[in-house]
Order: structure tokens, then sequence, then C-alpha cells
């Protein structure tokens, strides 16, 4: 079922007492529709008595206030009726799908009186999470000028953060630290000290074949580097439900093209039993 079109979301609910709320995000410009073709999650959830909402947002905006009142919204409509425990709401999703659920949790944590609740759990497909190390991504897709999409979309990127933040990261760095989930070589990671309580689960994968062959790309230029060393960083800061799952290759599209970014990464089974033993303790 839908709600109204301020607010649209697909909602599945579960026959038996309500466990918990999964709250999955689609991926930028991508439509509900699209996002369940390529996953089970939705289904195997429900299956197990947790109510799923799937909300339109799909681009969203820079500073994410429009999201977070969208989400808020949501969640305290759902708190309502049928009635659920707001402790037990796990948010996740695909790119800019899981930098709006890693952004949500940490400022939740913040500034906990912005925010209708503070999630139980997220999980991240391979999302990027440091701003000052995606500007560099962009100078260097830029420089290399060899895959059309990719260098505007880089170009876009680049001179959004430069009208936001001032300019680059060498010249605001304190900005883009405040602005990123997590900051290489900042004191606890920067924001990400917020998350040192939540449960953290990334998916991502390292397919360098396609990297090379298909975008001229390197490490350096992969989201990985950066989501393998934010859960490090979590664990360190003693965070021991904090978890990353890198695959090899398994990237596939809605067309059936190859790219490893993308909602095949994430096997649905693994990440309900994830969810489903936080929910049991």
């Amino acid at each position: 079922s839908r709600s109204d079109a301020k607010d649209i979301y697909y909602k599945f609910i579960p026959k038996e007492k309500i466990k918990g709320v999964l709250v999955i995000i689609p991926s930028g410009g991508e439509i509900i529709e699209n996002t369940l073709k390529q996953i089970t999650l939705h289904k195997i959830a429900v299956e197990k008595g947790i109510m799923v909402i799937v909300p339109s947002i799909n681009w969203g905006t820079a500073d994410r206030e429009p999201e977070f009142k969208m989400l808020n919204q949501i969640f305290s409509d759902i708190v309502k009726k049928p009635k659920v425990s707001k402790d037990y709401f796990i948010i996740g999703g695909l790119s800019n799908g899981a930098v709006i659920s890693l952004t949500y949790a940490e400022q939740a944590v913040k500034n906990p009186g912005n925010f209708f609740l503070i999630p139980k759990a997220v999980f991240a497909l391979d999302a990027p999470l440091d701003k000052a190390r995606f500007y560099k991504y962009c100078e260097r897709e830029i420089e290399r000028n060899i895959y059309e999409p990719a260098v505007a979309e880089a170009k876009w990127i680049k001179n959004s953060y430069d009208s936001i933040y001032g300019g680059s990261p060498e010249q605001f760095p304190e900005q883009y630290r405040e602005h990123s989930i997590y900051s290489y070589g900042a004191s606890e990671g920067g924001n990400a000290k917020y998350l040192k309580k939540i449960p953290v689960l990334m998916f991502t994968d390292l397919d360098s074949e396609w990297l090379i062959n298909e975008r001229h790309r390197d490490l350096n230029d992969w989201n990985g580097i950066d989501i393998i060393a934010i859960i490090n960083q979590l664990r360190i800061m003693g965070n021991e439900n904090a978890k990353v799952i890198v695959s090899q290759g398994k990237g596939v599209r809605l067309d059936g093209t190859k790219n490893p970014h993308s909602w095949s990464i994430m096997d649905s089974e693994v990440c309900l039993k994830w969810i489903l033993e936080l929910l049991e303790k």
C-alpha cells in the first residue's frame, strides 16, 4: 500500500506480530519498483514478521533536510498504527540510499531532538563515505576523460561540492569532515564516531577487471577502500557489530550488465539473518 502523494512509500505488513521495521531506500534516480525487482529482502523479511517500508526517495538534496523530514514523518505514522516500537527500526540502501541511511543514523545520535528515532542498525551497499576522497576521485575522473557519463557526473559533483563547501578539501578540510559519513585520518573517523554503538553491515564488491577494463579506474577510485576503513575504525572504537562483506565480481544491474555498484552484491538471506539476530537480542 502507499500513503498520500506527499510521502509515497511501499509498505509490506507481516501477518504475524511485528518484530521490527526494515526501511529500504533506493539508490539515486531509481524507482521503487526497480529496486524491488533486484532483491528478495523485502519478501523474506515480511515472512519473518518484519514490516518493510520502501520510501520513494531518489536523488534527494545536498543538506538531506527534506529526506530526513520525510523519514521522520513516515516513522511517526508507522509507530502510531499499527503500533510498533521505535526501538526496532533498521534502515539501509544502495549508494545514495546508503548515504541517506548512514547520515540519518549519525545525525540522530548527534542531534536526537531533530529526529524521530535512532535506528537500531544500518545496512549499506557500496556507499561513498568520505567526501574529501570522493572529490579527489572526481578530479581523477575528469583528468582521465575516458568514460563520458562518469566524467559528466564527476564534473557535476565537483562543481556542487565547490559551491556548497566553498572549494576543495585542501581549502576547507573542516567542511568536508563535517559533511562526510567518515573521514579517513580524522580523529575517530570524523562523524563515524556517532556510529560507535550502532550495528552496521556494509557490502562492497571488488571487481578489478571491471574497474580497469570498463572504467579505467584503480583501487583509489573504489568505494570499498573507505568502506573497509570505516568498519575497521568502528571495530577499533569497540563496535563489535560492525561488519563488511566484500564480494568479487558479483555485481549485475537490472538490465544484465556487469556493474559492482548494484543491489546484486547483497545476499538478501545473509542480510536478513543479521537483522533477525539483532531483533531477537
